[in-house]
Protein backbone atom coordinates (compact mmCIF):
# COMPACT_ATOMS: atom_id res chain seq x y z
CA UNK A 1 0.00 0.00 0.00
CA UNK A 2 1.24 3.54 -0.74
CA UNK A 3 2.21 5.84 2.13
CA UNK A 4 1.48 9.49 2.69
CA UNK A 5 4.14 11.29 4.76
CA UNK A 6 2.54 14.19 6.63
CA UNK A 7 4.65 17.00 8.09
CA UNK A 8 2.44 18.90 10.56
CA UNK A 9 3.23 21.10 13.54
CA UNK A 10 6.91 19.99 13.80
CA UNK A 11 5.85 16.31 13.75
CA UNK A 12 5.96 13.67 11.03
CA UNK A 13 3.27 11.06 10.48
CA UNK A 14 3.31 8.16 8.01
CA UNK A 15 -0.09 6.91 6.86
CA UNK A 16 -0.75 3.94 4.61
CA UNK A 17 -3.83 4.09 2.39
CA UNK A 18 -5.54 2.44 -0.54
CA UNK A 19 -4.50 4.19 -3.76
CA UNK A 20 -6.31 6.77 -5.83
CA UNK A 21 -8.16 8.58 -3.05
CA UNK A 22 -8.54 12.32 -2.65
CA UNK A 23 -5.86 13.92 -0.51
CA UNK A 24 -8.61 15.27 1.78
CA UNK A 25 -9.93 11.73 2.37
CA UNK A 26 -6.49 10.35 3.21
CA UNK A 27 -5.74 13.22 5.59
CA UNK A 28 -9.12 12.72 7.27
CA UNK A 29 -8.35 9.00 7.74
CA UNK A 30 -5.02 10.03 9.29
CA UNK A 31 -6.81 12.28 11.77
CA UNK A 32 -5.65 15.54 10.20
CA UNK A 33 -8.40 18.16 10.15
CA UNK A 34 -8.44 20.71 7.34
CA UNK A 35 -10.58 23.81 7.03
CA UNK A 36 -13.27 22.91 4.49
CA UNK A 37 -16.03 25.52 4.85
CA UNK A 38 -17.75 24.29 1.67
CA UNK A 39 -17.89 20.73 3.00
CA UNK A 40 -15.63 19.41 0.25
CA UNK A 41 -17.76 20.75 -2.61
CA UNK A 42 -14.75 22.32 -4.39
CA UNK A 43 -15.91 25.93 -4.04
CA UNK A 44 -14.15 27.63 -1.11
CA UNK A 45 -10.48 27.02 -1.94
CA UNK A 46 -9.51 26.81 1.75
CA UNK A 47 -8.13 23.24 2.02
CA UNK A 48 -4.65 24.23 0.83
CA UNK A 49 -1.78 21.80 1.38
CA UNK A 50 1.82 22.18 0.24
CA UNK A 51 2.83 19.04 -1.64
CA UNK A 52 6.55 18.36 -1.27
CA UNK A 53 6.85 15.34 -3.55
CA UNK A 54 5.12 12.22 -4.75
CA UNK A 55 2.48 10.80 -7.05
CA UNK A 56 -0.44 13.19 -7.31
CA UNK A 57 -3.10 13.83 -9.92
CA UNK A 58 -2.35 16.67 -12.37
CA UNK A 59 -3.57 20.18 -11.60
CA UNK A 60 -7.01 20.66 -13.19
CA UNK A 61 -8.51 23.86 -14.57
CA UNK A 62 -11.04 23.83 -11.71
CA UNK A 63 -8.30 23.62 -9.09
CA UNK A 64 -6.06 26.19 -10.79
CA UNK A 65 -8.88 28.74 -10.73
CA UNK A 66 -8.81 28.65 -6.91
CA UNK A 67 -5.01 29.00 -6.56
CA UNK A 68 -2.78 31.99 -7.31
CA UNK A 69 0.14 31.57 -9.73
CA UNK A 70 2.53 31.89 -6.76
CA UNK A 71 0.74 29.11 -4.89
CA UNK A 72 0.80 26.85 -7.92
CA UNK A 73 4.52 27.48 -8.39
CA UNK A 74 5.11 26.68 -4.70
CA UNK A 75 3.41 23.29 -4.88
CA UNK A 76 0.21 24.29 -3.11
CA UNK A 77 -2.73 22.02 -3.94
CA UNK A 78 -6.37 21.78 -2.84
CA UNK A 79 -6.88 18.58 -0.85
CA UNK A 80 -10.48 18.13 -2.03
CA UNK A 81 -9.47 18.17 -5.72
CA UNK A 82 -6.11 16.40 -5.58
CA UNK A 83 -5.95 12.61 -5.78
CA UNK A 84 -3.04 10.67 -4.28
CA UNK A 85 -2.05 7.85 -6.62
CA UNK A 86 1.12 6.64 -4.87
CA UNK A 87 3.68 7.54 -2.21
CA UNK A 88 3.64 11.26 -1.47
CA UNK A 89 4.77 13.85 1.06
CA UNK A 90 2.81 16.93 2.18
CA UNK A 91 3.29 19.85 4.56
CA UNK A 92 0.33 21.01 6.67
CA UNK A 93 0.48 24.59 7.98
CA UNK A 94 -1.60 24.23 11.16
CA UNK A 95 -2.74 27.58 12.55
CA UNK A 96 -4.16 27.25 16.04
CA UNK A 97 -6.09 29.79 18.06
CA UNK A 98 -4.05 31.26 20.88
CA UNK A 99 -6.39 33.82 22.43
CA UNK A 100 -9.25 32.70 24.64
CA UNK A 101 -12.10 35.21 24.89
CA UNK A 102 -12.86 36.67 28.28
CA UNK A 103 -15.29 34.92 30.61
CA UNK A 104 -17.29 37.14 32.96
CA UNK A 105 -19.22 35.27 35.65
CA UNK A 106 -22.30 36.47 37.55
CA UNK A 107 -22.37 36.38 41.33
CA UNK A 108 -22.28 32.79 42.50
CA UNK A 109 -21.90 30.68 45.63
CA UNK A 110 -19.17 28.07 45.86
CA UNK A 111 -19.83 24.81 47.63
CA UNK A 112 -18.86 21.88 45.44
CA UNK A 113 -15.64 19.93 45.77
CA UNK A 114 -13.16 18.58 43.29
CA UNK A 115 -12.33 19.57 39.72
CA UNK A 116 -14.80 20.57 37.02
CA UNK A 117 -14.62 21.08 33.26
CA UNK A 118 -16.75 23.58 31.31
CA UNK A 119 -16.99 23.26 27.51
CA UNK A 120 -18.59 25.33 24.76
CA UNK A 121 -18.80 23.47 21.44
CA UNK A 122 -19.13 26.25 18.90
CA UNK A 123 -19.69 25.57 15.24
CA UNK A 124 -16.31 27.13 14.43
CA UNK A 125 -14.49 27.24 17.78
CA UNK A 126 -14.37 24.93 20.81
CA UNK A 127 -13.51 26.48 24.20
CA UNK A 128 -12.75 24.65 27.44
CA UNK A 129 -11.79 25.61 31.01
CA UNK A 130 -10.88 23.53 34.06
CA UNK A 131 -11.75 24.84 37.55
CA UNK A 132 -11.06 24.05 41.18
CA UNK A 133 -14.65 23.84 42.40
CA UNK A 134 -14.00 24.70 46.07
CA UNK A 135 -12.25 27.99 45.27
CA UNK A 136 -13.51 28.83 41.79
CA UNK A 137 -9.90 29.08 40.58
CA UNK A 138 -9.24 28.62 36.87
CA UNK A 139 -6.55 25.95 36.58
CA UNK A 140 -6.28 25.37 32.84
CA UNK A 141 -7.85 26.20 29.49
CA UNK A 142 -7.82 25.16 25.86
CA UNK A 143 -9.21 26.64 22.66
CA UNK A 144 -9.22 25.38 19.09
CA UNK A 145 -11.12 25.38 15.85
CA UNK A 146 -13.91 22.83 15.69
CA UNK A 147 -12.35 20.02 13.68
CA UNK A 148 -15.75 19.13 12.26
CA UNK A 149 -15.12 21.94 9.76
CA UNK A 150 -13.85 19.19 7.44
CA UNK A 151 -17.54 18.18 7.13
CA UNK A 152 -18.73 21.75 6.36
CA UNK A 153 -18.59 25.27 7.72
CA UNK A 154 -22.11 25.46 9.15
CA UNK A 155 -24.67 23.23 10.86
CA UNK A 156 -26.72 22.59 7.72
CA UNK A 157 -23.75 21.34 5.68
CA UNK A 158 -22.70 19.11 8.59
CA UNK A 159 -26.20 17.70 8.92
CA UNK A 160 -26.14 16.96 5.18
CA UNK A 161 -22.80 15.21 5.65
CA UNK A 162 -24.27 13.22 8.54
CA UNK A 163 -27.23 12.23 6.39
CA UNK A 164 -24.88 10.88 3.72
CA UNK A 165 -22.34 9.01 5.85
CA UNK A 166 -24.00 8.64 9.24
CA UNK A 167 -23.53 10.54 12.47
CA UNK A 168 -20.70 8.32 13.76
CA UNK A 169 -17.93 10.15 11.88
CA UNK A 170 -18.96 13.55 13.17
CA UNK A 171 -19.40 12.24 16.72
CA UNK A 172 -16.01 10.56 16.65
CA UNK A 173 -14.41 13.78 15.39
CA UNK A 174 -15.72 16.01 18.20
CA UNK A 175 -15.27 13.33 20.88
CA UNK A 176 -11.64 12.84 19.90
CA UNK A 177 -11.02 16.59 19.89
CA UNK A 178 -12.60 17.17 23.29
CA UNK A 179 -10.77 14.23 24.83
CA UNK A 180 -7.47 15.66 23.59
CA UNK A 181 -8.33 19.14 24.88
CA UNK A 182 -9.44 17.73 28.23
CA UNK A 183 -6.22 15.74 28.52
CA UNK A 184 -4.27 18.95 27.84
CA UNK A 185 -6.20 20.82 30.54
CA UNK A 186 -5.68 18.02 33.03
CA UNK A 187 -1.94 17.95 32.32
CA UNK A 188 -1.80 21.71 32.90
CA UNK A 189 -3.58 21.24 36.23
CA UNK A 190 -1.52 18.20 37.24
CA UNK A 191 -4.51 15.89 37.69
CA UNK A 192 -5.77 12.66 36.19
CA UNK A 193 -9.46 12.84 37.10
CA UNK A 194 -12.56 15.04 36.93
CA UNK A 195 -15.47 15.31 39.34
CA UNK A 196 -17.96 17.23 37.17
CA UNK A 197 -18.43 18.62 33.67
CA UNK A 198 -20.85 20.85 31.76
CA UNK A 199 -20.92 20.78 27.95
CA UNK A 200 -22.93 23.43 26.11
CA UNK A 201 -23.39 24.21 22.43
CA UNK A 202 -26.07 24.77 19.83
CA UNK A 203 -28.68 22.09 19.29
CA UNK A 204 -26.87 20.48 16.34
CA UNK A 205 -23.48 20.40 18.09
CA UNK A 206 -25.02 18.63 21.10
CA UNK A 207 -26.68 16.11 18.79
CA UNK A 208 -23.28 15.30 17.29
CA UNK A 209 -21.69 15.07 20.75
CA UNK A 210 -24.33 12.59 21.88
CA UNK A 211 -24.39 10.70 18.57
CA UNK A 212 -28.05 11.57 17.90
CA UNK A 213 -29.39 11.80 14.35
CA UNK A 214 -29.78 15.55 13.61
CA UNK A 215 -31.71 15.26 10.34
CA UNK A 216 -34.97 16.40 11.99
CA UNK A 217 -33.39 19.80 12.69
CA UNK A 218 -32.97 20.60 9.01
CA UNK A 219 -36.41 19.67 7.62
CA UNK A 220 -39.98 20.63 8.49
CA UNK A 221 -41.42 20.41 11.08
CA UNK A 222 -37.87 20.95 12.46
CA UNK A 223 -38.00 18.48 15.34
CA UNK A 224 -34.75 17.71 17.20
CA UNK A 225 -34.16 14.25 18.62
CA UNK A 226 -33.63 15.93 22.00
CA UNK A 227 -33.62 19.36 23.64
CA UNK A 228 -31.33 18.01 26.39
CA UNK A 229 -31.36 19.58 29.87
CA UNK A 230 -30.02 16.33 31.28
CA UNK A 231 -26.91 14.35 32.09
CA UNK A 232 -25.37 13.21 28.82
CA UNK A 233 -24.67 9.66 27.79
CA UNK A 234 -21.26 10.50 26.31
CA UNK A 235 -18.50 10.88 28.88
CA UNK A 236 -15.61 13.33 28.70
CA UNK A 237 -12.43 12.29 30.52
CA UNK A 238 -14.48 9.57 32.19
CA UNK A 239 -17.14 11.95 33.52
CA UNK A 240 -20.74 12.17 32.29
CA UNK A 241 -21.38 15.90 31.66
CA UNK A 242 -24.51 17.92 32.24
CA UNK A 243 -25.99 19.21 28.97
CA UNK A 244 -28.02 22.43 29.47
CA UNK A 245 -31.42 22.71 27.76
CA UNK A 246 -31.95 23.99 24.24
CA UNK A 247 -34.94 26.16 23.37
CA UNK A 248 -35.51 24.82 19.87
CA UNK A 249 -33.85 23.42 16.76
CA UNK A 250 -31.81 26.58 16.11
CA UNK A 251 -31.73 28.24 19.54
CA UNK A 252 -29.47 26.04 21.57
CA UNK A 253 -28.03 25.52 25.01
CA UNK A 254 -25.28 28.01 24.20
CA UNK A 255 -27.70 30.95 24.08
CA UNK A 256 -29.45 29.64 27.22
CA UNK A 257 -26.07 29.71 28.98
CA UNK A 258 -25.39 33.19 27.58
CA UNK A 259 -28.69 34.48 28.96
CA UNK A 260 -27.88 32.92 32.32
CA UNK A 261 -24.40 34.44 32.60
CA UNK A 262 -25.53 37.86 31.31
CA UNK A 263 -27.79 38.37 34.33
CA UNK A 264 -30.73 39.37 32.12
CA UNK A 265 -33.20 37.40 34.19
CA UNK A 266 -32.40 39.52 37.23
CA UNK A 267 -33.11 42.85 35.50
CA UNK A 268 -36.82 42.57 34.83
CA UNK A 269 -37.26 46.31 34.22
CA UNK A 270 -34.72 46.31 31.39
CA UNK A 271 -35.49 45.83 27.71
CA UNK A 272 -32.36 44.34 26.23
CA UNK A 273 -31.03 42.55 23.16
CA UNK A 274 -28.35 39.88 23.48
CA UNK A 275 -26.56 38.85 20.29
CA UNK A 276 -24.16 35.91 20.34
CA UNK A 277 -22.04 36.28 17.23
CA UNK A 278 -20.77 33.18 15.49
CA UNK A 279 -21.43 31.13 12.40
CA UNK A 280 -25.01 31.17 13.67
CA UNK A 281 -26.06 34.58 15.00
CA UNK A 282 -28.29 33.80 17.98
CA UNK A 283 -30.39 36.70 19.20
CA UNK A 284 -32.50 37.17 22.32
CA UNK A 285 -34.84 40.06 23.11
CA UNK A 286 -35.75 40.36 26.78
CA UNK A 287 -38.85 42.48 27.48
CA UNK A 288 -41.26 42.44 30.41
CA UNK A 289 -40.09 39.05 31.57
CA UNK A 290 -40.39 37.39 28.16
CA UNK A 291 -37.58 36.09 25.97
CA UNK A 292 -38.00 36.29 22.20
CA UNK A 293 -35.29 34.11 20.60
CA UNK A 294 -34.09 33.58 17.05
CA UNK A 295 -31.14 32.25 15.10
CA UNK A 296 -29.90 33.64 11.81
CA UNK A 297 -27.26 32.20 9.50
CA UNK A 298 -24.34 34.65 9.45
CA UNK A 299 -21.85 32.24 7.92
CA UNK A 300 -18.24 31.83 9.02
CA UNK A 301 -16.79 35.10 7.64
CA UNK A 302 -16.50 36.80 11.04
CA UNK A 303 -14.96 33.61 12.48
CA UNK A 304 -12.07 33.91 10.04
CA UNK A 305 -13.33 31.21 7.68
CA UNK A 306 -14.72 31.64 4.19
CA UNK A 307 -12.60 34.70 3.33
CA UNK A 308 -9.85 34.46 0.72
CA UNK A 309 -7.14 35.19 3.30
CA UNK A 310 -9.26 34.52 6.37
CA UNK A 311 -7.88 32.92 9.51
CA UNK A 312 -8.78 32.72 13.18
CA UNK A 313 -7.51 35.20 15.74
CA UNK A 314 -4.01 33.79 16.19
CA UNK A 315 -0.46 35.07 15.71
CA UNK A 316 -0.07 36.45 12.22
CA UNK A 317 -3.70 37.54 11.85
CA UNK A 318 -4.52 41.13 10.95
CA UNK A 319 -6.83 42.03 13.84
CA UNK A 320 -7.35 45.77 13.28
CA UNK A 321 -7.26 48.15 10.33
CA UNK A 322 -7.25 51.94 10.36
CA UNK A 323 -6.63 54.76 7.90
CA UNK A 324 -3.45 56.81 7.96
CA UNK A 325 -3.34 60.57 7.47
CA UNK A 326 -2.32 60.09 3.85
CA UNK A 327 -5.28 57.78 3.21
CA UNK A 328 -3.21 54.61 3.31
CA UNK A 329 -4.23 51.58 5.35
CA UNK A 330 -2.53 50.81 8.67
CA UNK A 331 -2.77 47.34 10.17
CA UNK A 332 -2.24 45.65 13.53
CA UNK A 333 -1.10 42.02 13.55
CA UNK A 334 -1.56 39.65 16.47
CA UNK A 335 1.83 38.84 17.97
CA UNK A 336 3.51 41.55 15.93
CA UNK A 337 4.64 38.96 13.40
CA UNK A 338 4.39 39.05 9.61
CA UNK A 339 0.75 39.10 8.48
CA UNK A 340 -0.43 35.69 7.29
CA UNK A 341 -4.16 36.41 6.99
CA UNK A 342 -7.01 38.43 8.42
CA UNK A 343 -9.44 37.51 11.21
CA UNK A 344 -13.00 38.71 11.75
CA UNK A 345 -12.25 41.86 13.71
CA UNK A 346 -9.71 42.95 11.09
CA UNK A 347 -12.15 42.33 8.24
CA UNK A 348 -14.82 44.32 10.07
CA UNK A 349 -12.44 47.27 10.52
CA UNK A 350 -11.30 47.05 6.91
CA UNK A 351 -14.83 47.36 5.53
CA UNK A 352 -15.60 50.31 7.82
CA UNK A 353 -12.38 52.10 6.77
CA UNK A 354 -13.00 51.45 3.08
CA UNK A 355 -16.49 52.93 3.43
CA UNK A 356 -15.15 56.04 5.13
CA UNK A 357 -12.40 56.67 2.59
CA UNK A 358 -14.69 56.10 -0.40
CA UNK A 359 -13.01 52.96 -1.71
CA UNK A 360 -16.26 51.04 -1.05
CA UNK A 361 -19.68 52.41 -1.93
CA UNK A 362 -22.87 51.91 0.05
CA UNK A 363 -24.03 49.11 -2.25
CA UNK A 364 -20.92 47.13 -1.27
CA UNK A 365 -19.06 47.66 -4.55
CA UNK A 366 -15.33 48.37 -4.51
CA UNK A 367 -14.53 51.54 -6.46
CA UNK A 368 -11.99 50.59 -9.12
CA UNK A 369 -10.90 54.23 -9.39
CA UNK A 370 -9.65 54.21 -5.79
CA UNK A 371 -5.85 53.86 -5.38
CA UNK A 372 -6.53 51.26 -2.67
CA UNK A 373 -8.31 48.92 -5.09
CA UNK A 374 -6.40 46.42 -7.20
CA UNK A 375 -7.25 43.12 -8.88
CA UNK A 376 -6.67 39.64 -7.48
CA UNK A 377 -7.71 36.44 -9.23
CA UNK A 378 -9.89 38.31 -11.70
CA UNK A 379 -11.87 40.41 -9.23
CA UNK A 380 -11.53 43.74 -7.44
CA UNK A 381 -9.67 43.54 -4.16
CA UNK A 382 -7.85 45.55 -1.51
CA UNK A 383 -4.37 44.38 -0.55
CA UNK A 384 -2.97 45.44 2.80
CA UNK A 385 0.35 47.30 2.52
CA UNK A 386 3.51 45.30 3.12
CA UNK A 387 1.63 41.98 3.09
CA UNK A 388 0.25 39.40 0.68
CA UNK A 389 -3.09 39.54 2.51
CA UNK A 390 -6.14 40.93 0.75
CA UNK A 391 -9.94 41.21 0.77
CA UNK A 392 -11.79 40.58 -2.48
CA UNK A 393 -15.14 41.80 -3.70
CA UNK A 394 -16.53 38.35 -2.91
CA UNK A 395 -15.19 38.56 0.64
CA UNK A 396 -16.91 41.88 1.18
CA UNK A 397 -20.18 40.42 -0.12
CA UNK A 398 -19.93 37.66 2.51
CA UNK A 399 -19.46 40.26 5.24
CA UNK A 400 -22.37 42.23 3.79
CA UNK A 401 -24.70 39.22 3.90
CA UNK A 402 -23.65 38.36 7.45
CA UNK A 403 -24.22 41.84 8.83
CA UNK A 404 -27.60 42.09 7.10
CA UNK A 405 -28.70 38.79 8.64
CA UNK A 406 -27.87 39.87 12.18
CA UNK A 407 -29.27 43.37 11.93
CA UNK A 408 -32.46 42.08 10.30
CA UNK A 409 -32.82 39.47 13.05
CA UNK A 410 -32.62 42.13 15.75
CA UNK A 411 -35.17 44.30 13.97
CA UNK A 412 -37.52 41.35 13.43
CA UNK A 413 -37.58 40.43 17.13
CA UNK A 414 -38.31 44.05 18.05
CA UNK A 415 -41.20 44.19 15.60
CA UNK A 416 -42.52 40.85 16.88
CA UNK A 417 -42.69 42.38 20.36
CA UNK A 418 -44.13 45.68 18.99
CA UNK A 419 -41.07 47.59 20.16
CA UNK A 420 -38.99 50.39 18.65
CA UNK A 421 -35.21 50.68 18.71
CA UNK A 422 -35.31 53.61 21.14
CA UNK A 423 -37.02 51.39 23.71
CA UNK A 424 -33.95 49.15 23.99
CA UNK A 425 -31.94 49.96 27.11
CA UNK A 426 -28.96 47.74 26.40
CA UNK A 427 -27.33 45.70 23.61
CA UNK A 428 -25.17 42.84 24.86
CA UNK A 429 -22.60 41.38 22.44
CA UNK A 430 -21.35 37.87 23.16
CA UNK A 431 -19.00 35.46 21.43
CA UNK A 432 -15.26 35.33 20.80
CA UNK A 433 -15.46 37.59 17.74
CA UNK A 434 -17.70 40.01 19.63
CA UNK A 435 -15.10 40.32 22.37
CA UNK A 436 -12.41 41.67 20.05
CA UNK A 437 -14.34 43.66 17.49
CA UNK A 438 -14.36 47.44 17.26
CA UNK A 439 -17.91 48.49 18.17
CA UNK A 440 -17.61 51.70 16.15
CA UNK A 441 -16.71 49.70 13.04
CA UNK A 442 -19.58 47.30 13.72
CA UNK A 443 -22.04 50.18 13.96
CA UNK A 444 -20.63 51.84 10.81
CA UNK A 445 -21.17 48.80 8.59
CA UNK A 446 -24.59 48.07 10.15
CA UNK A 447 -23.81 44.83 11.99
CA UNK A 448 -26.31 46.16 14.51
CA UNK A 449 -28.49 49.29 14.32
CA UNK A 450 -26.07 52.23 14.77
CA UNK A 451 -28.39 53.93 17.27
CA UNK A 452 -27.59 51.08 19.69
CA UNK A 453 -23.83 51.79 19.65
CA UNK A 454 -23.88 53.83 22.88
CA UNK A 455 -25.90 51.08 24.56
CA UNK A 456 -23.60 48.22 23.52
CA UNK A 457 -21.72 46.18 26.11
CA UNK A 458 -19.33 43.30 25.39
CA UNK A 459 -19.72 40.07 27.39
CA UNK A 460 -16.97 37.84 25.94
CA UNK A 461 -17.73 34.13 25.66
CA UNK A 462 -21.06 34.25 27.50
CA UNK A 463 -21.98 30.68 26.56
CA UNK A 464 -18.82 29.32 28.18
CA UNK A 465 -19.38 31.65 31.15
CA UNK A 466 -22.84 30.14 31.62
CA UNK A 467 -21.40 26.62 31.56
CA UNK A 468 -18.80 27.65 34.16
CA UNK A 469 -21.52 29.20 36.34
CA UNK A 470 -23.53 25.96 36.29
CA UNK A 471 -20.37 24.05 37.11
CA UNK A 472 -19.47 26.18 40.12
CA UNK A 473 -22.95 26.87 41.47
CA UNK A 474 -25.65 24.24 40.75
CA UNK A 475 -28.30 26.53 42.28
CA UNK A 476 -28.34 28.25 38.89
CA UNK A 477 -30.17 25.19 37.56
CA UNK A 478 -33.36 26.84 38.87
CA UNK A 479 -32.73 29.82 36.58
CA UNK A 480 -32.48 27.47 33.61
CA UNK A 481 -36.07 26.41 34.24
CA UNK A 482 -37.10 30.06 34.40
CA UNK A 483 -35.36 30.81 31.10
CA UNK A 484 -36.94 27.89 29.24
CA UNK A 485 -40.42 28.68 30.58
CA UNK A 486 -40.24 32.33 29.46
CA UNK A 487 -38.64 31.75 26.05
CA UNK A 488 -40.32 31.69 22.66
CA UNK A 489 -38.42 30.80 19.51
CA UNK A 490 -39.29 33.04 16.56
CA UNK A 491 -38.51 31.19 13.29
CA UNK A 492 -36.85 33.45 10.73
CA UNK A 493 -36.95 30.99 7.82
CA UNK A 494 -39.96 31.92 5.69
CA UNK A 495 -40.64 34.92 7.92
CA UNK A 496 -41.73 37.79 5.64
CA UNK A 497 -40.85 40.41 8.27
CA UNK A 498 -37.31 39.09 8.44
CA UNK A 499 -37.07 38.97 4.63
CA UNK A 500 -38.16 42.60 4.36
CA UNK A 501 -35.71 43.69 7.04
CA UNK A 502 -32.92 41.71 5.40
CA UNK A 503 -33.44 43.58 2.15
CA UNK A 504 -33.58 46.90 4.02
CA UNK A 505 -30.25 46.24 5.75
CA UNK A 506 -28.29 44.67 2.89
CA UNK A 507 -26.52 47.91 1.93
CA UNK A 508 -23.87 49.74 3.93
CA UNK A 509 -25.90 52.93 3.94
CA UNK A 510 -25.32 54.84 7.16
CA UNK A 511 -28.49 55.23 9.26
CA UNK A 512 -27.17 58.17 11.24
Amino acid sequence: MPTLTIHADSAVKHWSFSSKQSLAAVLQQAGIGLQMPCGGNHTCGKCKVRCCSGALSPLTTEEAALLSPEEQAGGVRLACLTRVVGDASVLIDEKTVSTLSAVSLPEHTLGRQGLGLAVDIGTTTVAMQLYQLETGALLAEALGKNQQDRFGADVISRIESSNQQGVASLQACIRSQLEEMAASCMRQAGTDHLDAAVVTGNTTMLHFWEGLDPRGIAVAPFTPASLFGCTGGTAIAGTAPYLPPCLGPYVGADIVCAVLSSGLMGRRDETAVLADLGTNGEIVLFHQGRLYCASTAMGPAFEGAGLSCGMQASPGAISAVSSGQDGSLTISVIGGAEAQGICGSGALDAVAVLLECGALDESGLLEKSSPLVCERNGQSAVQFPGTSVYLTQKDIRQIQLAKAALCAGIQTLLETASLKLEQVHRLYIAGGFGHYMNLDSAARIGLFPPCLRSKARVLGNAALAGAVTLLLDPSYMDILSDITSRAEEIPLSGNSTFSDNYIDHITFESEE
